[in-house]
């Protein structure tokens, strides 16, 4: 590939990151209000909808990243294996992060 699809594709993968963003800032807050009680059925039918969206959107992020990776001169980022805490999206980077570190220090 050339550099500018190469350019073009990582465009799209930022773009896409910050849609996912939104989308799953939007599925929390209506996780939140089912889980609370304040759903109603229209509130259920749209986390379904988000939920569909947001799926839609990770496997595009996964194709491209993937496609990235097998290109040419990319350098290859692995990422991190994360703890499940760090995997819930009900809880903060910063939480997440001294969760994951801890996990990594000797037990006492």
């Amino acid at each position: 590939m050339d550099k500018s699809s190469l350019d073009d594709l990582r465009a799209e993968l930022a773009r896409l990151e910050t849609a996912e963003t939104k989308i799953s800032a939007e599925r929390r807050f209506l996780h939140n209000q089912i889980d609370y009680g304040f759903a109603s059925d229209a509130t259920r039918a749209r986390e379904r909808e988000v939920s569909d969206e947001r799926r839609q959107l990770h496997r595009r992020i996964d194709a491209l990243r993937e496609l990235l990776a097998d290109s040419p001169g990319e350098p290859a980022t692995p990422d991190a294996p994360l703890s499940p805490l760090s995997q819930w999206s009900g809880i903060s980077p910063e939480v997440a992060a001294g969760a994951d570190a801890s996990a990594d220090e000797p037990d006492g």
